[in-house]
């Protein structure tokens, strides 16, 4: 039998009959679209804007220290870390950061820790106060933005 009589018999379905087509496979997450990195501490991978980016930089008497890339705009290799304590403990432990910045010597982690420890802090939500007491102030948004109350696919101005 040729391949076309194969296919024909199987139905013009047979081809779509792929599990990958038909639903994702949840052992295999379908990649947010951007771009991936890794991070040094538990290798894992992530888009790259929930990593924090490390270069290595020299301080004022010419030593190289580990800078946190706010901007993630600093020339030179830069190595990436989930704004975790357990990553910075494991890129610690294997000394991951002077691996990925191709640096020999021994270099100091307090600025990323520090940076790891602001972050965690910001996450915390705050509950906002309204200045007469210990009364939390919920905050609503009661509109999304202009002409919120608009129906969202009116094409009538």
């Amino acid at each position: 039998m040729s391949r076309r009589g194969r296919l024909t018999e199987a139905g013009s379905d047979a081809r779509l009959s792929s599990p990958s087509r038909r639903h994702p496979d949840p052992a295999h997450p379908v990649p947010e679209p951007g771009p991936v990195r890794t991070c040094v501490g538990c290798r894992s991978t992530g888009p790259r804007s929930a990593l924090l980016r490390v270069v290595l930089g020299r301080d004022a008497t010419g030593e190289p220290v580990l800078v946190v890339d706010e901007r993630r705009r600093m020339p030179g290799r830069g190595a990436w870390l989930h704004p975790e304590e357990h990553c910075l403990a494991l890129a610690v432990r294997r000394r991951a950061f002077g691996r990925a910045l191709r640096h020999a010597g021994p270099l100091d982690t307090e600025v990323v820790a520090g940076a790891v420890a602001r972050h965690a802090d910001d996450q915390q939500p705050q509950p906002q106060h309204d200045g007469a007491g210990d009364i939390p102030v919920p905050t609503v948004d009661r509109e999304s933005g202009l002409e919120a109350d608009g129906d969202p696919m009116s094409t009538q101005r």
